[in-house]
C-alpha cells in the first residue's frame, strides 16, 4: 500500500492490483499466445507496455494503480527500474525463456528473503492486458517510447520541468492520472 486516495473525504491508502512483474510476464504469455504477426518484445516494448497499462489503469480506475513500483524518466521514456534490471540483457534481442521476478519476505529476519516468480494478475487485470495488447501489439519499442515522448504527455512534462533527466526522476502516478483520464471520452449527456 502507497497511493493515498480520497473517498468520502478522507485520505486513505490504496492497495495495488498486481506486480509490474505479474504484468510484464502477463504480456509476455499473451505474446506467446498470440499467432498474428507483430514485431516481437524486446526491452523498450515491454518497458512501454507495462508503462502503458499502468497509465490507462489509473485513469479508468480513479487513480488507483495497477501496481506499487514507481516509475520514471528516463532518456528513453518512462522506465520500472526492476523490470529493466529484469530484462536489460536482451537490449534490442526479443525476450524469450524470461520471467520477471520479485524479491519476497519469507521471515521476519532482517535477511529473510527470496528471489520469486510472482502470481499472474487477476483474471480482470489480464482481460485489461489483453485489450491493451490488441492495441498497442503492432507498434515496436521505439514507436512505442516515440509516443511517450509527445507534448502533454507525463515523460514530456517531467522533462520540462527538469531540463534534463541525468537524475531520472519520478513520474507522479498523479500526473499518469490527469494526463490519461483526460483522454477519456466524456460520458454522455455530460
Amino acid at each position: 500500500m502507497r497511493l493515498a486516495a480520497t473517498r468520502c473525504g478522507k485520505k486513505v491508502a490504496v492497495m495495488a492490483t498486481t506486480s509490474a512483474a505479474a504484468v510484464a510476464n502477463a504480456f509476455l504469455d499473451i505474446q506467446a499466445a498470440d499467432t498474428t504477426q507483430f514485431p516481437p518484445i524486446d526491452q523498450m516494448k515491454l518497458q512501454k507496455l507495462v508503462y502503458y497499462a499502468h497509465a490507462w489503469f489509473l485513469a479508468f480506475n480513479n487513480g488507483d494503480p495497477l501496481f506499487d513500483e514507481d516509475v520514471f524518466a528516463w532518456p528513453w521514456g518512462p522506465v520500472i527500474p526492476p523490470i529493466y534490471s529484469d530484462f536489460r540483457d536482451f537490449g534490442r534481442d526479443p525476450i524469450a525463456g524470461h520471467r520477471a521476478t520479485l524479491l519476497a519476505r519469507s521471515g521476519t529476519g532482517p535477511f529473510d528473503f527470496h528471489i520469486q516468480t510472482p502470481p499472474p494478475p487477476p483474471a480482470p487485470v489480464m482481460d485489461f492486458l489483453h485489450r491493451l495488447w490488441t492495441t498497442h501489439k503492432g507498434y515496436t519499442g521505439v514507436q512505442l517510447s516515440n509516443a511517450t515522448h509527445a507534448l502533454g504527455e507525463p515523460w514530456y512534462i517531467v522533462k520540462q520541468q527538469y531540463g534534463t533527466l541525468d537524475s531520472k526522476p519520478l513520474i507522479p502516478n498523479s500526473l499518469i492520472y490527469d494526463v490519461f483520464r483526460a483522454k477519456l471520452p466524456s460520458p454522455v449527456g455530460a
